[in-house]
């Protein structure tokens, strides 16, 4: 049997990818979005609250966000709200479709979970109070590129947020926001527009896998009581 002269190269293509790289302005700049395109974890140590008290604040916190990070004002007519199932799927999204129509048109989503303090911790007080972690995607085509003016965006983002907290005043360190895809998560919190569908999944699909999403998912310090996140995004463009 005579051989081909030259392997024949066969390709494979991702109809997610194509579609997504079609419908959305790609940055001029390598390097532009450098930071916060995995995504931006937002950690608050609440005050004296319960899962209950910390639930019903997720849509004024989702637009007290969008506030800090564009200045735009939000009606939370527009803002949607999906909670997960207490016994079945912790984390329920809208369709593959409807998401990457959402990154597409720029719009940020979030991804809301609510734990408890450690028993022994002084901020429990023998009352099993809560604290709370936000996963924010699609955020970077707000951001400014530029470290002075990056940090002065963020210190924003925190005054916003810092109404949730239950304290009178405003506290240095009780609203943390970290870069996603850095440290302990460098190679497991790769996420990108077309793969963010499986990353938000990833405790249903891969609940032994290490990465942010599982993390916020795992209330270890009372791990027999398992809450359901929350998927907030909104119906809108900015």
């Amino acid at each position: 049997m005579k051989l081909p002269a030259a392997l024949v190269k066969i390709s494979y293509t991702n109809p997610i990818a194509e579609w997504y790289n079609a419908n959305t302005e790609q940055p001029q700049l390598v390097n532009q979005y450098d930071k916060y395109d995995k995504g931006m974890l937002i950690s608050i140590s609440n005050n004296q609250l319960h899962y209950n008290d910390i639930i019903k604040d997720f849509k004024e916190l989702y637009i007290s966000f969008l506030v800090g990070l564009t200045g735009k004002k939000i009606s939370k007519w527009n803002v949607r709200q999906i909670n997960g199932d207490w016994y079945g799927d912790r984390v329920i999204l809208p369709t593959r479709e409807k998401l990457l129509n959402l990154l597409a048109n720029k719009i940020p989503v979030m991804l809301c979970a609510v734990h408890n303090y450690k028993k022994d911790d002084i901020r429990s007080k023998g009352k099993e109070y809560c604290h709370s972690h936000f996963y924010v995607y699609n955020i970077h085509h707000y951001l400014p590129k530029y470290p002075i003016e990056l940090e002065d965006r963020k210190d924003k983002i925190e005054r916003h947020l810092s109404r949730y907290t239950n304290l009178r005043k405003r506290k240095q360190g009780v609203v943390r926001i970290t870069e996603v895809g850095k440290g302990k998560y460098l190679y497991t919190d790769n996420v990108s527009p077309t793969t963010l569908y499986d990353y938000l999944e990833s405790p249903i699909r891969y609940p032994h896998k290490e990465n942010v999403i599982r993390y916020m998912a795992n209330n270890r310090h009372l791990p027999e009581i398992q809450y359901p996140l929350s998927f907030i995004y909104l119906n809108k463009r900015l």
